[in-house]
């Protein structure tokens, strides 16, 4: 009997495979499963259904490089360093969950974007075997870096077929618990997307390809491009899902998908993100597989921070410091209950984050299942019902029928600013429309 059950005990006892996946400028609704019937996605569509897809889901930070730091941390960027494009190194000594999944036994691999200055070994990696140093590329015959230390070089193809292809095989080269991190870079721009991907939305009104919450009105936006590799992204993720399936890895293998940021799509005049305005901080974000309860629409406002925290707890691994996302193993297993309040920071004033050369003031935020409230650094407050008014015009700050919503709201921003030991604190006891702090000195914007 003892024969018979050491396979079972053995299988039991072997940590899950973990397999993040991430988009880059996905706006929130750029999804059949998000509610659009405008775009074609049908794999992550699929993916939705056989797992938790978090209709509320949120990005801890809205730009690139900073929503990595935090991914790779469990950190906020005011924590580590990292944070903005413009400031791309975490601070000497910071630790990452990668490391410590590493520590505990996990094969650890990267592939795709990096955008980060510090390397993928100094963050925990063990393989790289095709990645893309810089923060943007060209889609086709991209430089790309072949190993940990590998130094960029065009290689021939499609950089999202490329990235697939080197993550298939490298989960078929894997035996122990792999840690695999896939962040393609789609669909940022420079958008480029063949024929057959760009035919479902070929002759159509561009503005009529719009998601339905999207406001009227804005900067026009072409959305048949963006939707067009977006269909091929999907396509790839297909692929890459088909080697599970062919594998029967389901059981054990969890697989997170999430854009970096949201993208504003031209609402507002704004073709961007980092500002704090749903387009921007919502995001898409599934997990499937393992014993995530398929079919599940949570809709608690979950934030990427969260996602560090649930990889270590189901790797059963210990973080080297203290991580400040919350596990969301219990939702993803019963569909049910989540975190009630997810939060989003920007902390980077200087135009010399952005490519576009536009400060953006540094804030943050708090949201709910329903509501929303922004602390900016000059002492202003906005408040919103994003659940009733998506376009964010009523501003419910000085609404008294609203006073008990906005001082909840407060109140849960001072105790996770507390705990995190914000410095910016004392953002809540400047007057309103006063000037921001003196910054010191200026960056120039690494790659």
């Amino acid at each position: 009997m003892a024969s018979l059950a050491a396979p079972a005990l053995a299988a039991a006892a072997r940590k899950p495979n973990i397999v993040f996946i991430s988009s880059d400028d996905h706006h929130f609704q750029a999804l059949g499963a998000a509610g659009n019937p405008n775009i074609k996605t049908p794999h992550l569509d699929r993916l939705a259904s056989r797992g938790a897809n978090f209709v509320n889901g949120q990005i801890s930070t809205p730009q690139c490089a900073p929503s990595r730091g935090v991914l790779l941390t469990g950190r906020e960027t005011f924590q580590t360093g990292l944070v903005s494009n413009g400031q791309t190194s975490f601070r000497e000594g910071t630790p990452t969950v990668v490391g410590d999944l590493k520590k505990a036994g996990y094969q650890t691999t990267v592939i795709g974007k990096w955008h980060i200055r510090n390397s993928p070994a100094e963050c925990g990696f063990a393989e790289a075997p095709l990645w893309l140093r810089a923060g943007g590329s060209m889609y086709r015959d991209p430089a790309l870096c072949r190993g940990l230390d590998g130094e960029p070089g065009e290689v021939p193809g499609h950089i999202t077929d490329l990235f697939t292809d080197a993550a298939i095989s490298s989960i078929r080269g894997t035996k122990q618990p792999h840690f695999l991190w896939l962040a393609y870079n789609a669909p940022h721009t420079p958008w480029f997307a063949d024929d057959r991907y760009q035919l479902p939305y070929r002759g159509k009104e561009t503005a009529s390809l719009a998601p339905p919450l999207h406001p009227a009105g804005g900067k026009p936006f072409d959305w048949n491009t963006y939707y067009a590799v977006i269909t091929h992204l999907d396509e790839a993720i297909g692929r890459l899902c088909a080697e599970f399936d062919r594998r029967k890895a389901w059981n054990d293998t969890y697989v997170f998908f999430i854009g970096d940021n949201g993208f504003m799509c031209g609402t507002r005049g704004i073709n961007g993100k980092v500002v704090p305005w749903e387009e921007s901080v919502r995001v898409p974000m599934i997990a499937a597989g393992g014993r995530i309860a398929k079919g599940t629409r949570p809709d608690c406002p979950a934030a990427s921070i969260d996602l560090p925290a649930t990889w270590l707890d189901l790797a059963g691994a210990q973080p080297s410091e203290p991580v400040f996302g919350r596990s969301l193993r219990g939702v993803l297993e019963t569909g049910k209950g989540g975190p009630a309040e997810g939060f989003s920071v920007w902390d980077d004033g200087l135009p010399s984050a952005l490519a576009v050369k536009q400060a953006v003031e540094p804030y943050r935020q708090v949201r709910t299942r329903t509501h929303k409230l922004t602390l900016f650094e000059s002492g202003r407050q906005e408040a919103y019902s994003h659940a009733a008014d998506f376009a964010e015009t009523k501003n419910l700050v000085n609404d008294g029928a609203s006073t008990a919503v906005v001082d909840d709201l407060r109140s849960r921003l001072r105790a996770r600013m507390t705990a995190t030991a914000d410095h910016a604190a004392d953002w809540w006891t400047r007057k309103p429309g006063s000037p921001p702090a003196q910054r010191k000195g200026s960056r120039k914007k690494q790659a």
